[in-house]
């Protein structure tokens, strides 16, 4: 039994790095952090469980080597837990924020465990021992699984995987020229594949091997084709660096001729930082700015002192950008994106972490670096695991982490620290702590690893559930009407926790609120209208119980309200209060303004509703729906010649906005301004061919010019949008004289 425990032991770590950079399911919404947070967590939870029973229950001791940087890992785990405790959104700290999954507690503390997994259970030298983990074994695991990751990747961006798609059914998300294994983006393979070139550089500065030698053109290869100068960046810094590091310490004396392989290296990343010499026209990912990032964390790090303290929350920069991004965000071509994690991992970390767990990190980082620094030589095995573990820190500072990146900063990490027993035993003494003579101690630890193991099996029950309800999700957004409900009713029923099932759901109900009321007169059914309008409030309700400072759930439960406002008494003002919540959540969101400006018109309070017009065009100048609706409210207040001079500056910045040109022409017709009135119809019902409203104003117009032909033409194309609209077939009878 305990040669069993060692077994899982030894193989959940194995395969876990040869398989975590490929590891992907296309059952889920998110195909890739999703499935590689359910890998990690599940084979580090059952390697860890192992290694605990094999201690307590058949040694019966416990064996701990300690490394110096142990403490920071701990307090640093210790700050992350904390700031889940006090966080804005538990929910998303606990699990990630919906989509990205890669930032809750449970990973992290799955990565911690992995480390503590390897400095205990690993040895950087080779023995006969049967169940030996080493160093070398885990990185050429880690290569073949690289080399993989490249080949499949080159797959993609050549278009291969679609053509294979033509005879095989595949997964749509493989038939995108973006697919990897490794991130939802090309930017997150190439900052990855960064990375794993300074690991092989280094370690062929110490041995050859054919199969390094053809994987790293490879992977540079791949990097050009995305040219993503972050990438390039991070191997130009990290390797200037080390050519610097190993001339001032004299690393390679009279080896010195091994250093080409480096400059080399950087020589081809100038050339492509100055020329990009491959152009191939891929997608490209939304990244958040770096200076944004900045301003953002430093914002709610100084907010208050909680949040300088530990910051608004493990997996909180949702919240973060929402509530302190600039106003001059709105001005940028990104302003109505919400941005979830920030352009860097160390400014993220800032905002959801605090200066305290900011500090915990780089302390532990750049511990680690020193300590390597004064230990390194030309024979250390950590040489190659420095400079990779350095081009990690430097790739922190200008891209976010997701879960491949996050676990190869842990495992190396651990890496580095069984690397420093060979050069410095005493940095890693082993702690024992024997309690084979004292039975009743043993008896109580043997318990607490059963209860452990309990809790573990647990776990993994409701990770089946959750798994299940966020496949039934997946396929629920593929249809339409009450298929997408139950599918939807089941996520929810698999996983009542998560927010944005109920979020969705609350929409899918509208949506068939919507569709019975737009039916006949003779076949509305009330009583359907009123449950799902009920069912819509409960679920859009309960997601914002769920999670009240995600932003995107008070909109939801606004534009609920604003939608039943004819059918439900008070929502109106419901409707009011879910986006004064929402403001206050984002306050630089020209769009919530204007939504919530809206409701007041409709509930009668126009100082109430200009004010907030007002404050939308304050955020965004050119914001075209705020300005319409500011016009709009002057009409009513018989200002119309200020009216029509404001929609006219709107139609003129922007030529292509239909409601904008549809209300103009509105106020130009009733101002008996009709042949340009006609000229703004025209324009929408070419901007938009389907425009019911636009072909109904236009055929008014031209009856009133008595250009009867065109008029029956017009009201003809109405009928065909509505065919049950009385007013539209009255009108073309008189039109027609019948």
């Amino acid at each position: 039994m305990q040669n069993t425990l060692n077994s899982i032991v030894k193989y959940s770590i194995y395969v876990l790095v040869f398989l975590l950079p490929l590891f992907w399911l296309p059952f889920s919404f998110e195909v890739i952090e999703y499935s590689k947070q359910y890998l990690l967590f599940f084979l580090v939870s059952l390697s860890f469980f192992a290694w605990l029973a094999k201690q307590v229950v058949y040694d019966k001791e416990i064996k701990f080597r300690k490394s110096p940087i142990d403490y920071f890992v701990l307090g640093f785990l210790l700050i992350s837990i904390l700031s889940v405790i006090f966080s804005v959104d538990k929910n998303s700290s606990i699990f990630g924020f919906y989509g990205r999954f890669s930032d809750g507690l449970i990973g992290l503390l799955s990565l911690g465990a992995l480390y503590f997994l390897i400095t205990n259970n690993v040895t950087a030298l080779e023995t006969k021992e049967k169940l030996q983990i080493t160093i070398s074994k885990l990185l050429n695991l880690f290569f073949y699984s690289v080399g993989a990751v490249v080949f499949i990747s080159y797959l993609s961006v050549f278009g291969i995987w679609g053509k294979i798609g033509n005879f095989l059914h595949l997964p749509r998300f493989m038939l995108q020229s973006t697919f990897n294994p490794v991130a939802g983006s090309l930017e997150g393979l190439s900052v990855f594949l960064a990375f794993a070139s300074v690991l092989l550089a280094g370690l062929l500065l110490a041995k050859s091997s054919f199969f390094r030698y053809f994987l790293l053109p490879a992977a540079l290869g791949l990097m050009a084709i995305i040219d993503f100068t972050p990438a390039w960046l991070i191997l130009l810094v990290t390797l200037l660096l080390f050519m610097a590091g190993s001339l001032v310490k004299r690393i390679f004396k009279e080896d010195v001729n091994r250093l080409l392989i480096p400059m080399l290296l950087i020589i081809i990343a100038l050339g492509v930082l100055i020329f990009h010499p491959i152009k191939i026209n891929l997608p490209k990912e939304q990244v958040l700015g770096q200076s944004i990032s900045w301003q953002v964390a430093f914002k709610s790090a100084t907010d208050n002192v909680k949040g300088g303290f530990l910051g608004s929350g493990v997996g909180t920069f949702h919240y973060d950008f929402a509530k302190y991004k600039p106003q001059s965000f709105n001005q940028t071509w990104a302003w109505q994106i919400r941005f979830d994690r920030a352009g860097s991992h160390l400014a993220e970390l800032l905002g959801i972490n605090g200066f305290l767990g900011l500090l915990a990190y780089l302390g532990l980082a750049g511990l680690a670096l020193v300590i390597s620094w004064f230990l390194i030589s030309k024979q250390f095995i950590g040489l190659p695991l420095t400079i990779g573990f350095a081009a990690l820190v430097v790739g922190q500072f200008v891209y976010y982490q997701n879960t491949s990146l996050a676990f190869v900063f842990w495992f190396i990490l651990g890496l580095l620290a069984v690397s420093w027993r060979t050069k410095s035993p005493a940095s890693m003494r082993e702690k024992t702590v024997s309690f084979k003579n004292f039975p009743e101690l043993s008896l109580l630890l043997t318990t607490v690893v059963m209860v452990f193991g309990v809790a573990l099996l647990a776990l993994y029950f409701y990770g089946i559930r959750y798994y299940l309800a966020d496949a039934h999700y997946l396929k629920a957004l593929s249809v339409l009407g009450e298929p997408r409900i139950k599918g939807l009713e089941k996520a929810v029923n698999l996983n009542p926790g998560l927010s944005q099932y109920r979020g969705v759901l609350a929409r899918a109900y509208l949506a068939e609120v919507v569709a019975e009321i737009g039916k006949p007169a003779a076949e509305l059914d009330s009583a359907k209208i009123q449950l799902m309008v009920s069912k819509s409030i409960d679920q859009a309700r309960a997601a914002a119980a769920l999670q009240p400072n995600q932003v995107a759930h008070q909109e939801t439960l606004g534009v609920i309200y604003r939608e039943i406002m004819g059918v439900a008494q008070g929502a109106n003002d419901w409707g009011i209060k879910s986006f004064e919540k929402a403001v206050v959540l984002e306050p630089t969101n020209p769009v919530l303004y204007t939504e919530l400006g809206k409701l007041y018109l409709a509930s009668g309070n126009k100082e109430k509703a200009r004010e907030s017009f007002n404050k939308a065009i304050e955020k965004k100048s050119d914001y075209a729906a705020a300005l319409i609706q500011l016009s709009l409210l002057l009409e009513q207040e018989n200002i119309v010649d200020e009216a029509i001079t404001g929609l006219e500056s709107v139609v003129m910045n922007n030529p292509y906005n239909v409601e904008a040109r549809f209300q103009l022409g509105r106020l130009y017709f009733n101002n008996s301004r009709i042949n340009e009135a006609i000229e703004q119809f025209q324009a929408a019902v070419i901007l938009v061919p389907n425009h019911s409203n636009a072909h109904y104003a236009l055929g008014v117009a031209y009856a009133a010019q008595k250009k009867t032909a065109l008029a029956i033409a017009e009201f003809e194309k109405v009928s065909e949008l509505n065919p049950d609209n009385a007013d539209v077939l009255q009108k073309l009878k008189e039109l027609r004289g019948e």
